[in-house]
């Protein structure tokens, strides 16, 4: 039994709770958060492996969820592990699976996921280029006996998104500078219009979150 959360059996045991497997392990390991529950333990360790200088997992929370301008330092790097475990064990299943990053359909969601772990690894943790792809053996290491068609071809998945991180990178780069190009034109106080914008997304593949980002630290 949980001493955090004290519960009672169902009257009805087939009743769907929508508890998964990570929120009924958080309970019953009277964890606050799946987040702390050992599986994202051995995956936090693995990023902080393969990023030069990074502290530990403090399982640090921002209070005010809608407004991440408002939270401290290390609240956004225990943020950005969050985010990268929870990204690559998603992709490693997923093109395990089959699915492969791309620019359509679920495709291009499996690669906007990888571009947001890319991002929050690299802005927030300052994990070195190619960061990413090196934690799929941690993910085989801790789902690989549960899930063994994640030890057949862990090479492939890393590969795929080695190819997707030196695209990204690329991509960030070439946005970054005519991003610049944009801001240099602006009077003083000035504001990107919605076509540059658009034109930064549709034409160089650059994130509109990351253009308002950006625009906003240095278009003034």
């Amino acid at each position: 039994r949980s001493t955090l959360f004290p519960y009672t059996t169902l009257f009805r045991s087939c009743v769907d709770t929508g508890m998964g497997l990570e929120r009924v392990s958080s309970i019953l390991l009277d964890k606050m958060s799946n987040y702390d529950i050992d599986v994202f333990a051995a995956l936090f360790k693995a990023i902080q492996a393969v990023v030069p200088g990074l502290r530990e997992y403090a399982g640090k929370v921002g209070e005010d969820m809608e407004d991440a301008a408002k939270w401290t330092e290390d609240e956004r790097v225990d943020m950005a592990f969050r985010v990268v475990a929870d990204h690559i064990r998603t992709l490693t299943f997923a093109i395990t699976d089959g699915a492969q990053p791309s620019a359509e359909g679920r495709g291009y969601v499996l690669r906007r996921i990888l571009r947001r772990a890319v991002r929050y690894g690299g802005e927030i943790l300052k994990a070195p280029e190619g960061f990413f792809h090196q934690l799929v053996d941690a993910v085989v290491e801790q789902f690989g006996d549960a899930f063994p068609e994640l030890r057949k071809d862990p090479e492939r998945v890393k590969a795929i998104l080695r190819e997707e991180e030196a695209t990204f990178s690329r991509t960030l780069k070439n946005g970054i500078r005519q991003l610049g190009k944009y801001c240099e034109k602006l009077p003083a106080g000035g504001t990107l219009s919605g076509e540059e914008a658009f034109k930064m997304y549709d034409t160089y593949g650059f994130p509109v979150d990351l253009t308002l980002q950006i625009g906003r630290a240095s278009c003034r």
